[in-house]
């Protein structure tokens, strides 16, 4: 194998704002591809969350909004919840818990509020808008950085409802 191949592992964590909160975060992995001494490879991203994933295309406001800055909704969410709308009706939000001891699923709970409650993420829409936007995607390393079109940028997206998300990236290629 030859001397030159290096392998370089990081991860990064974001708090996300707000459903389909879309962040840039393709200077974050132009610099790890710099810390990491690649200059021609490949690399990885990959969320490690289900409702949350790794998207390539144009940061542009109309696009990704925030809707609630632009006054309207932005196109992808409304693209996004014409396939999966957060007010359908699905399984996964028919949980099993002291108020609803029929339900079909027990709870994954998420954090206490304010007073201590634990309440149950009602988030089946974003598991099903996970079929559009991957957890995971790849792309070229060339002369120590990403290859990107013109417009392209790397944009973690969130599908669900503000939290920490973690995004490991794994580079590998030559000096």
């Amino acid at each position: 194998m030859n001397s030159d191949f290096l392998s370089y592992f990081d991860t990064l964590m974001y708090e996300t704002k707000y459903r389909t909160h879309f962040i840039n975060i393709t200077d974050d992995i132009n610099g790890l591809i710099k810390k990491s001494d690649i200059k021609n490879g490949s690399i990885v991203i990959q969320t490690h969350h289900t409702t949350c994933g790794v998207w390539i295309n144009e940061d542009e406001k109309n696009l990704i909004g925030p809707s609630e800055e632009l006054g309207y909704t932005a196109d992808l969410r409304k693209v996004l919840d014409n396939f999966a709308s957060p007010m359908q009706n699905y399984n996964h939000n028919d949980v099993k818990d002291q108020k609803n001891i029929n339900g079909k699923r027990n709870t994954h709970l998420c954090e206490p509020d304010e007073n201590g409650v634990i309440h149950e993420c009602i988030n089946g829409h974003a598991h099903a808008q996970a079929l559009i936007i991957s957890p995971s995607l790849s792309c070229i390393v060339k002369d120590g950085k990403l290859l990107l079109g013109k417009w392209q940028q790397i944009m973690l997206v969130e599908l669900d409802h503000a939290r920490e998300r973690r995004v490991s990236v794994m580079i590998q290629g030559i000096r």
